[in-house]
Order: structure tokens, then sequence, then C-alpha cells
């Protein structure tokens, strides 16, 4: 010991002999193009090992020799210069665009690379193509921009969730949800909610303002996805946020205003309509006509007082700027979105704080923090028979709105819509703090330590209130709801980091640890029997309910990578995780995802060089394993025994006996429970010709789902019908075609046109699966081996009787006649066959335009609406003008039968209410023009902007629904491509201003 302490003194004054010889510079690296400043750019004093690459403001720090000497300045994608030192403390370097290589610069897990050297399969989605749309949240912003990434609103609802599927489906009983990491934290998207209303969600993403967004990347194949080990099989979402730089302040202003409203409201019957029909179901079952004169009828159009034209409107400051020493980033933004059906809206106040410091020579520090407060006007919607969207189809138009004495029409259990609207009283306010803070430390030149904490805490406060003109507070004399619910997250990781360049070798490494702790806590309030509607807190209740639960998990891991280049041609990338969940059982807690990944630059080539045209070719492969915990609860691997658990769904029927307190076994332990495990294979091209004004990209993925989390049936002796064990697979694959073409490529006052397209397809099956089973209202779908997910299970309808008017179905078993309640099959399912998006954006003295189509093909979309409303008078509810094709004489030709009790009866489930879900849309466009900047010195401003855009403007599909993206069942992953009464989304029209000074 006392040999190695006198080595590390020695080694200590010898290094403060020679640094007292060396002084330390600082400098800024920038693009020559837009002066912002150049992250990653290797900065070397010439002659020696001596370096550091630049941040990201693209600041740098550097010891060098006192009688100075010449940085070699470096980046794949830029010139490298030779910058002289002399006596300057403070230098700045603009770094020219070399145009035969590719300039972006990718953010990946715990790192960046570059685009040309990059071997997994990412998607980049800048903010700047992002920034003017109005959205609330930033996966929203994804729709269509990332070939692979299926983006579906699950409805209209302000604030309400967003379905992302990353190259597919990969689990059944667990999340397909992609893993979000902001600023390097991964958060959580779990749904919040804790009051049913139907399959409406919240959408915890939408806490993150879109406008402090610097980048989004989509780290897709298992390359890319495996440093994150358990939770990346369905693939990652890296968000990056603005940062301050070695600059001048920049302040900065932006707002937009505007309206969304009904691109397509509900095609109801009229009143004398409706009773025309009533009467003639009526007669075709051997009655009397219920009414004596349907010309008479009231005619109340119930969508009118439903949905109404809502107010959009953002507000962001922002200011940015720094020193050598410090950088930082301020921004608050204010958010409205108005629902299309009155009484929902989204509301969202957040500030955020990115700081950066330097306070001494290899040494930074710094944080992000955001605070964001949400608050929620929530209506019953989505998937719920008893909210103002489903009654403005259900009630007949033939009544009124209210009563001779004033009060509100009531139509059996169905709630009067307007009574809906007009009483509803549910809100949900979320706080939430996601903050980091982080310190790095430059060991030796291209090694350093960076270490963080992270903390995602999130407080939800939901309250409900049913007063007494609705069907559930009259029947209870009023009925309120109030639940409390906090999930709190902490992050700890540490990441040693080594990159050195050999000659021609260059190696980027990296080790890491992470520990995370999540704690869930819930608690729930009912109250019924209210004095009066002026009384809404559950105190003042006379029956009082409560229940809480609470609940955790822990994750801890080791992590590393290697990238390696030769000559900057041959390139490879080997991961490896290694991840231990308190979810599984002791035999099988730790899991191992390992993946490897090559490439070949062939542009670097003698027998390549030659072609002017060709700047980039580059073949790449990958193979690795990706992990999901997501399948089963915190405590699922073992036996557990429960008290009265009825309010956490845990066990049916209390295990109370005789009014005392007891317990009873509620799950049976199995302790081999283990990941879902999702190995993937990948190949793919990278192609840029002409300078780049071309660029290509292609791939090729093959992705199979293993040891599935699924109740599986054991014999009813061990007290229990199924056990959660690993059984079943799935298998996703699919090609992905991404260009991104410079059409025009000019400079000051010529005309610049850029066109990006992308296309993806995705093939899902079940490979394996213990027994087919059914899910949803009335079992319309089904999961079998050898069938894709999200399968329709309908009686499969192949016209109708031109000369009986009846329905007729294909005879499934084959055995001459059809019964309903055996010959049903699957008739089609709802994942299309090809997805994707094109933006055009154009750029012409001081104007630019930019639109974006999305489209989707092949998809089924089930118009369960119709199931209801297309009911050929079997019910009294109202109609939808389909039914208005119904056969009515022989010789007709139309897929709706005539009215009768028998052509509608209860148990069939036809398959003319499954449509093609197919659609082209115009999701964004906007007009904005840019002062000159002659004007703007005038007036001591750096840049304005004005604009305005429109979403969702044009529509091209046959669904006849409200909305063909949709799929309104949230509430389960099991569902996909319906819409039942499900709130659609809007057109958007706005205008609006940025100015920065």
């Amino acid at each position: 010991m006392k040999k190695l302490f006198l080595f590390v003194y020695f080694l200590y004054i010898s290094t403060a002999i020679l640094w007292a010889q060396n002084r330390t510079i600082s400098g800024v690296v920038t693009s020559s193009e837009d002066s912002d400043g150049l992250p990653g750019i290797n900065i070397m004093l010439k002659g020696t090992t001596t370096g550091t690459t630049s941040d990201a403001s693209g600041s740098f720090r550097l010891s060098v020799p006192n009688q100075g000497g010449t940085l070699l300045v470096s980046s794949i994608g830029f010139e490298s210069q030779e910058v002289a030192i002399g006596n300057q403390s403070s230098l700045t370097i603009k770094l020219q665009t070399d145009t035969k290589q590719l300039s972006e610069v990718v953010i990946t897990g715990y790192g960046t690379q570059s685009q040309k050297t990059l071997t997994g399969s990412i998607a980049s989605v800048s903010g700047k193509s992002i920034e003017n749309i109005p959205a609330p949240s930033s996966d929203q912003l994804l729709q269509g921009r990332a070939a692979g990434v299926q983006v579906s609103a699950n409805s209209g609802t302000p604030g309400g969730g967003i379905q992302v599927r990353v190259r597919g489906t990969t689990s059944i009983n667990g999340s397909s949800d992609p893993l979000y990491v902001v600023d390097g934290i991964p958060i959580q998207s779990n749904n919040l909610s804790g009051i049913g209303l139907g399959g409406s969600t919240t959408n915890p993403i939408a806490d993150i303002n879109p406008s402090d967004i610097a980048s989004i990347e989509i780290l897709k194949d298992a390359s890319a996805t495996a440093i994150y080990g358990a939770r990346a099989a369905n693939g990652v979402v890296l968000i990056t946020t603005k940062r301050g730089a070695n600059k001048k302040a920049k302040i900065s202003f932006g707002t937009y205003q505007g309206a969304q409203s009904l691109w397509r409201k509900p095609a109801s019957v009229d009143g004398p309509t409706f009773e025309t029909l009533i009467n003639e179901a009526a007669v075709n079952n051997g009655q009397k006509p219920v009414y004596a004169d349907p010309a008479k009828a009231i005619n109340t159009n119930w969508s009118d007082p439903v949905f109404h034209t809502g107010a959009l409107r953002n507000y962001d400051l922002s200011i940015a700027g720094g020193s050598e020493k410090v950088q930082y980033l301020v921004s608050v933004n204010n958010f409205l979105q108005e629902g299309v059906v009155r009484g929902s809206d989204f509301k969202r106040t957040s500030g955020r704080v990115n700081l950066d410091f330097t306070p001494i020579d290899k040494v930074r520090i710094g944080t992000s923090i955001l605070y964001s407060r949400n608050d929620r006007n929530l209506i019953r919607s989505d998937d719920n028979i008893s909210g103002a969207l489903s009654g403005a189809f259900f009630l007949p138009p033939n009544l009124p709105v209210y009563q001779a004495d004033g009060s509100y029409t009531k139509f059996g259990t169905f709630e009067n819509p307007v009574a809906a609207v007009d009483h509803n009283n549910i809100t949900m306010r979320t706080n939430r703090f996601l903050a980091n803070v982080y310190g790095q430390v430059d060991i030796l030149p291209g090694l350093n330590l960076r270490s963080t904490f992270s903390l995602d805490y999130s407080n939800a406060q939901e309250d409900l209130y049913d007063n007494t003109f609705l069907n559930n507070g009259a029947s209870r004399n009023g009925f309120g709801q109030s639940v409390s619910t906090r999930d709190n997250n902490w992050i700890q990781e540490n990441v040693l980091t080594y990159q050195r360049t050999f000659g021609d070798h260059s190696i980027n490494a990296l080790v890491g640890t992470s520990v995370q702790e999540s704690v869930f806590e819930r608690t729930t309030a009912t109250g019924e029997q209210f004095p009066s509607n002026d009384f809404t807190r559950i105190i003042s209740a006379a029956v009082q309910r409560g229940t809480s639960e609470g609940t955790s998990w822990g994750i801890a891991s080791l992590f590393g990578r290697v990238v390696y280049d030769y000559k900057s041609r041959y390139l490879a990338t080997v991961n490896v995780r290694r991840d231990g969940s308190s979810r599984f059982g002791r035999a099988n807690r730790w899991g191992t995802f390992p993946s490897v990944a090559v490439g070949w630059l062939l542009s670097e080539e003698d027998f390549l060089k030659d072609l002017s045209f060709l700047n980039i070719l580059k073949v790449r492969a990958s193979y690795g394993m990706t992990g999901n915990q997501s399948g089963i609860t915190n405590f699922q691997s073992i036996g557990l025994w429960g008290g009265n658990l009825d309010d956490l769904g845990a066990i049916s029927g209390s295990s109370a006996y005789v009014d005392l307190p007891g317990t009873a076994p509620i799950q049976l332990a199995n302790q081999n429970l283990k990941w879902e495990t999702t190995t993937q294979t990948n190949v793919g091209l990278d192609l840029g010709i002409l300078k780049n004004r071309v660029k290509i990209t292609a791939d090729y993925y093959i992705k199979n789902t293993t040891d599935l989390l699924l109740a599986v049936p054991v014999p009813r002796t061990s007290g229990f019908n199924t056990l959660v064990q690993n059984y079943g697979s799935v298998q996703n694959k699919g090609f992905e075609l991404g260009i991104n073409a410079d059409i025009l490529k000019g400079g000051d006052s010529q005309p610049e046109w850029n066109v990006n397209f992308n296309i993806a397809t995705n093939k899902n099956k079940i490979t394996k699966l213990a027994a087919p089973f059914t899910v949803y209202n009335r079992d319309i779908f089904r999961y079998e081996e050898g069938y894709p997910m999200y399968s329709f299970y309908l009686h499969e309808q192949t016209g109708v009787d031109p000369e009986k008017g009846n329905p007729t179905f294909t005879d499934v078993n084959g055995d001459g006649k059809f019964d309903p309640n055996v010959d049903r099959k699957i008739v089609g399912n709802a994942i299309p066959k090809f997805f994707g998006g094109i933006t055009n954006t154009l750029n012409f003295k001081g104007f630019d335009l930019m639109f974006f189509f999305q489209y989707s093909y092949g998809n089924k979309q089930l118009h369960w609406n119709r199931f209801f409303t297309e009911h050929g008078g079997t019910r009294n509810t109202n109609f939808l003008a389909s039914q208005l094709d119904r056969w009515q004489k022989p010789g007709d030709q139309t897929m709706v039968p005539q009215l009768n009790a028998a052509n509608y009866a209860g148990n069939l489930r036809p398959s003319r209410f499954m449509e093609d879900g197919s659609y082209l849309r115009l999701k964004n466009i906007s007009v904005g023009y840019t002062l000159p900047k002659a004007l703007l010195d005038k007036v001591h401003l750096s840049n304005v902007r004005v604009f305005v855009s429109g979403q969702n403007v044009l529509t091209f599909t046959k669904y006849t629904g409200l909305d063909p993206e949709m799929t309104g069942t949230a509430s389960t992953n099991l569902t996909q491509g319906i819409e039942f009464f499900t709130m659609p989304q809007p057109k958007v029209y706005m205008a609006g201003i940025n100015l920065s000074f």
C-alpha cells in the first residue's frame, strides 16, 4: 500500500508539473451555414494524443502548451481544418459541410454517432420539421414521418392516448408501446387515469411541450435498442430537448390561435325518416305501424348541441444563451385545446430549465428540469354507451331535448346527450416533475465518466360528480368519486465512455450501470346519497366507501457497447445489457440481451470512388435480443393471499366469511416466469447520390417474440382456471423505405424544394398459442395460432338475397346450413398492408410552404357504431343513414337486408360492418413568411415569421365512420381498428407568429 501511495503521489506531482507548463483555451465550433454550435466535433492537438470533443452546444476546453500549437478539427460530414492557436485563449471555428459525406449526427442510446458510420436502424425527426404542428404531445408528431413507426390516435379526446407501434405489435398480454427516453431519462408512459370513462385514456407524453424538442430518434432494430435491454422489445423513442449555447442570449416568443371542428358529422336519420323506418319494420314483422303520421314527427338533431367548434391556442417563451462556462435554456408554455364535444378540454402549463456548467477544466455538471401541470375536463366517450357521444347516436330524433316541465327527456338507460354535456363534472389535474442532474469528468483524453440521477414524479387528482340531472346521479341521489394517484420513479446511472483513434482504427466504447425503482400508489373514495347538487365532495355523501392500493418494482442493470470502424469503411457494433427485475421468479430474475451489427461503406472502396455521383453506399446487418417485462403484474411470480380485494380486481367476491375478515389465495406461484424475449434480424442499405441531394434508406426485418406471458389453462383441481406462464410466440416481419430528396437546392434568392417519403409494411402472425381465445364486446376479436393479431371474428356476409331480402352468409363448417353459433370465421384484421407519409417543403424569398400527407392501405376498420344503429328496427334507438340502403322489394341489390327481426337477430355479427379503413389524409399544411433581415435589423429583431396552418384538412377514404384513424378501445391492448362511439380527431385551422431577438 505504501508503494502504491508513493506511485500515485509521484504521478500526481508529475501531472501537476506538466500542467503548470500548459494553459487552457476554450472555444466553440459552429456550422458555416447557420452558425449553430456543432456537438461531437473532434479537436486534437497536432502531434500529440491530447484532445477533446465539443459538447452539445459546440463548446470545448483544452489544455495546450504555453507556446501554442495547432489544432486538428474534424468530424464526419465536415471538412477537416487546422487551426493555429498562437496566443489566443478563445477560438471560434467554423466548419464547412463536406458534401461527400452525410452531415447528420444521430442521437443513440447513451451517446451520439455519425449517420455515416451508423450500423443500426434509427429514424430521425428534427425539431424544425415539426415546430409549427399543433399537437398536444410529441408522439403525435411522429405520425407518418418515420418509416416503420405506426401512430394511431385512440380518439380525438384532448390530451388523450396515442398508440405507437414500432415494427408491429410484439406482445399479446403485455404492452407494445415503445420505451420513451427524454434527455436520457427513461420515463413512465402508462395511463394514470383511475376513473373508468370507457376506452378513453390519458397520455402522459402530453406533459412535454413539443416546442422544447430539438430532435426525436426512433431506435428500431436490435443493434440500436439492445442497450436498453429488458424494456426495448417495442423500440425506443429518444426525445432530446433544446439547450443553451456559448452565444449571446436569444429570446424567442411564439404563439398560434385556432379553431377545430368535425370533418364529418354523424350520419343519423331525421325524425320523419326514423318513424318511417320503425313503421316499416313493424309491418315486416306482422305488426301494426307504431306511428300514425311520420311526416309530422318532431325532428331533433342530437349532434348539434353536443358538438361545437373548439378553441386552440398556444404560447411559448424561451431564452437561451451562455458563455464558455455556463449555457442555459429557460422556457415556459401555455397550451389549450378544446374538444369537439362540448365540455372536454386539455390545458397544459409547463416550465423547463436546461443548464450546463463547466466549473473547472475537464469537469461538467448540469441539469434538465421540467415541471408540467395539466388540467383536463373529461367526458364519458370512447367505447362507452352512457356518454354524450353515444347518446347523440342512440336517442331517437322524434324526442324533444326537454319535456314540458323543463326537465331533460329520458330514454331508457341512455343518457340525454345535452344533459351529459351541460352537467358534465369530471376533472383530472396532473402535476409532473421530470428532472435529472449529471456530472461528467474527463479523466484522460477520450475517457470520461458521466453520472446521472433522474426523477420522474407524477401526481394525478381526479374528481367526478354525477348530479341528479344525469341517470347515474339520479339513481343514487348524486354520485361522487375521487381518485388520487402517485407514480414515483427514480433512476441512477453511471457511464464510462472511451473514444480513441489509432491510425486507421477508431473505437468508441462504453460501460455502465443503472438502478431504477418505481413506486405506484392510489387512493379511491366514492360516495352517494348527497343532500343536494350543491354538495359535491365525498364527505357530504351519506354512503361513503374507500380503498387504497400500492405496489412497486425495481430493475438493476449492467450494460456495455463497443463501436469500431476501420478506415471509416468497415464497421461493427456490439451491445450487451444484463437486467434483473423484481417482477420475475428467482430462477429467471436476470436476463441478458446482446446484439451485434456490421456495416460496409462500399463508397469508400477504390472500385467505387471514381463514381462522381455516388456519395454514400453502405450495407449493414444486425442481430440481437431485447426483452419485455410488462406482460405481468409486479408480484405475478409468487403465490398471493389477499383480503377484501374486490376493488383491486385481484379476486371476484369477498374473502370475508359471515361478515368476518379473512384471507384467501388469489393466484398460484410460478417461480419460472421470465422475460418475453424478442429476437430481431435486420438488413439495411443507405445510399446518398448527387452530392447527397438524394438519400435512400431501406431495411428488411424479422422479429420473433417468444416466451409470451399468457394466462394458460390449468386443471381445475388446482383451484384456478389459469396460470400465467411463458407460453406463446408472435412474429413480425416487414420492409421499410425512406427517401429524402432535395429536388431544388437553391441558395440566395433561389427556390428550394425538399421531398421526404417513407413507406413500410408489417406482417404479424401468432406462431404459437395454447388455445384460441376471443375478446371484447360480443367476442368480435379472435386470437388464434396462424393468424394475425387484431383479427375480426365475424359472420362472413356474402350478400342479400335479391328475392327475399334476407342476408346470406358463408357456411363455415360445410354442413349445408348456416348456424350463427358455429359459422363464424376470421374475416380480416386491423393491420395495414402498408403505411407511411410524404412531406413537401418549399422555400423561396422568405416564403415557405409545407404540406404533409399521411396514408394507410389495406387495414380493416370495424364500424361498430353501425352494428348498433343499423339495427333493422329490433331496437327503438335511432338509425344511421346506411339503413336507408335496405332491401325493400324483389330485385334490389344491396348489402343491407330487409327490416325485420330475423335479419337482425342478436346473435348475428355480420361482416358488412367491417369496412375498408384505408385512407389518405392531408395531415398538415403550413404557409409562412419570414421578414427580410434588413427590415428586422431596424427594429432590433433577429427573426419574425408569420404563418397559417391546417391539420386533418382533407381525408380521402371509403370508410363511412367519423374517423378512419381511430381505435377507441385503448383500455385494452388486444383491440385495434374499431370505432365505437369514439370522439373523432378534429379538423384544425390556425394562425401564428414566431419572433426572436
